[in-house]
């Protein structure tokens, strides 16, 4: 998000909202295209673009969701793994979208056109989960995840 006066939240009810920092009062509520009663729609990450005006969310449903966060209007929505989606990370360049999910596989995909670029798997499993967390380095061209297998990795 652009305003660093406003935060997302979520919530069990599966609701995502926009507040005001400040006064905590709701600015927006991100629209849905699924019953908020449907436990698959639950969002497990929600992360905001740095310098649009986008806020992504990563669901149970295999789902990748983009809104608006000024209008709080989906505008993409994409099936992205075989699994849940758990994770998601944008790069310092802001052209890429990094997503890991309980498929094991974490791929990375184009920001503007929505494509996979690349995919490789992992993690192992342990007890229906795998990927936990992926990262960028700020800095450095490296990429990072840790895993239900209590491993963490480094990608160069």
């Amino acid at each position: 998000m652009q305003d660093t006066n406003q935060f997302v939240a979520t919530y069990d009810s599966l609701k995502t909202m926009i507040f005001d920092a400040e006064t905590g009062k709701v600015v927006t509520q991100l629209a849905n295209d699924n019953s908020t009663s449907d436990p698959n729609y639950r969002i497990n990450r929600v992360i905001s673009h740095p310098s649009q005006p986008i806020i992504i969310t990563a669901h149970d449903d295999k789902k990748i969701r983009y809104f608006d966060s000024n209008s709080g209007r989906m505008i993409h929505s994409m099936v992205a793994h075989l699994e849940t989606v758990t994770t998601l990370a944008i790069d310092p360049q802001q052209t890429c979208l990094l997503s890991g999910s309980h498929d094991r596989s974490i791929r990375l995909w184009n920001f503007e056109t929505k494509n996979c670029i690349q995919e490789f798997t992992a993690h192992q499993k342990k007890d229906d989960e795998s990927i936990h967390d992926v990262a960028f380095h700020l800095s450095k061209p490296y990429m990072a995840s840790v895993g239900a297998d209590s491993i963490a990795k480094i990608y160069a």
